[in-house]
């Protein structure tokens, strides 16, 4: 008996230790997340759903309209989305 309350009182102090210093208690932030910076109007790349500022370096113009992009990687899938037709 004596053990099982050793164990729930061990228990119940690390939790309270754990939730006193912070750690592991927050999961980082996505990209998509963080704050935007003032002033700047924020733009959704259509691959993943991301909101970027609008000043990011991975654009294209494609049918008179702007797309904006997070990375390299999803302006590749959207080129390749493009050459199979499966955008507007």
């Amino acid at each position: 008996m004596r053990l099982i309350l050793y164990a729930i009182l061990a228990f119940v102090i690390y939790y309270l230790f754990k939730g006193l210093s912070g750690k592991g208690t927050q999961m980082p932030r996505r990209r998509s997340e963080q704050p935007p910076e003032a002033g700047k109007e924020l733009k959704m790349d259509p691959v993943c759903g991301t909101y970027i500022p609008e000043d990011t370096p991975y654009r294209l113009r494609h049918k008179g309209t702007t797309h904006y992009f997070c990375s390299e990687e999803c302006l590749k899938t959207y080129k390749k989305q493009i050459a199979e037709g499966k955008t507007e």
